[in-house]
């Protein structure tokens, strides 16, 4: 550990670092060093959406779209534990007109856990 924090002391703006993890593993540690912890905190709770108009916005997108969708987890307690629900994506399809929805089978890092798929729909926007 004292090895690990004097590695840390000079190297505190750089990503983790660890030779023998595997890069998926690392790769949730990104940008961990400016993580702001109220940020998820109010995520959590559900006070990062207070006062957005969702439906306003997503209404007035005219572009085409693709909405890339993860798997859709609910925890035993019966907890979303991912973005959105299939029936919010329903709604979401419904408001935005020019909606491409393409799933993923794979959790919320889709760019990181799919990521030849990933460019593969980011391309087809052209």
């Amino acid at each position: 550990m004292v090895a690990e924090q004097g590695y840390r002391s000079y190297r505190w703006k750089k990503n983790l670092k660890v030779l023998f993890w595997p890069k998926a593993a690392l790769s949730g540690y990104q940008g961990m060093n400016n993580y702001d912890s109220w940020f998820g905190e109010n995520f959590y709770n559900d006070n990062f959406h207070c006062g957005i108009p969702h439906e306003e916005i997503l209404r007035n997108i005219k572009c085409k779209t693709i909405f890339m969708k993860a798997q859709t987890n609910i925890s035993e307690n019966g907890i979303l534990m991912a973005a959105l629900s299939e029936d919010d994506l329903k709604k979401v399809s419904e408001l935005i007109s020019d909606c491409n929805i393409v799933h993923f089978d794979c959790g919320h890092g889709i760019h990181i856990e799919k990521p030849k798929e990933f460019i593969k729909c980011v391309v087809k926007l052209k």
